[in-house]
């Protein structure tokens, strides 16, 4: 049985257009995730609807996109639109490649599509993910180096834990009673 996988997820934006995006993505053109956030059809707040992944980041945030490309924005499919990029801040896990598609990028977009219960997704919705995995979000600005107080949506959750072993699911948001450590604290010895 495979160890437990934990992913960290940088998230960037939000970006107000797929060519924004796109060209944040340009001088680095990392694999990674994207989520929409915005309204569909007769919707009148806006929502997390889709995450997607690529290993080109820029190349997949075009106007063919099915969801947030050309046709899709004409139609009417998300407005009051709003991309993050998201880039996996930690390593791979050891062993043989079973997919091309890295097991990070896989499982990190597995569970929010499941476990948000995204309406735009329809992949990676209905069974549960093949191992045990936890996802843990953080939010920054377009500087890529400014940290976001807050969530940007209240439906986003900050982690997303699945243990498998018929252990029950979890999507936790921060908040609440929190400590938080300055830099002065982080340097001072203990009394």
């Amino acid at each position: 049985m495979p160890k437990h996988l934990m992913i960290a997820v940088d998230w960037f934006g939000p970006y107000s257009s797929v060519r924004e995006a796109n060209e944040a993505a340009k001088p680095w053109d990392w694999p990674g995730l994207y989520m929409l956030v915005g309204k569909v059809g007769s919707e009148t707040v806006s929502r997390v609807q889709y995450v997607g992944i690529s290993e080109s980041l820029r190349g997949r945030l075009n106007s063919q996109h099915h969801k947030i490309g050309d046709t899709a924005l004409e139609t009417g499919a998300v407005t009051d639109l709003r991309i993050w990029l998201g880039e996996v801040a930690t390593a791979e896990p050891s062993g043989p490649k079973v997919k091309a598609t890295r097991a990070t990028l896989n499982f990190a977009e597995w569970l929010h599509a499941r476990f948000m219960k995204l309406p735009l997704n329809s992949m990676k919705t209905k069974g549960l993910p093949t191992r045990s995995v936890t996802v843990l979000n953080r939010w920054w600005k377009k500087d890529f180096a400014t940290p976001y107080t807050r969530r940007p949506h209240l439906d986003w959750p900050n982690l997303i834990d699945y243990p498998h072993h018929d252990l029950p699911a979890r999507t936790v948001w921060f908040g609440g009673k929190q400590r938080v450590f300055t830099k002065a604290d982080n340097y001072a010895r203990p009394e």
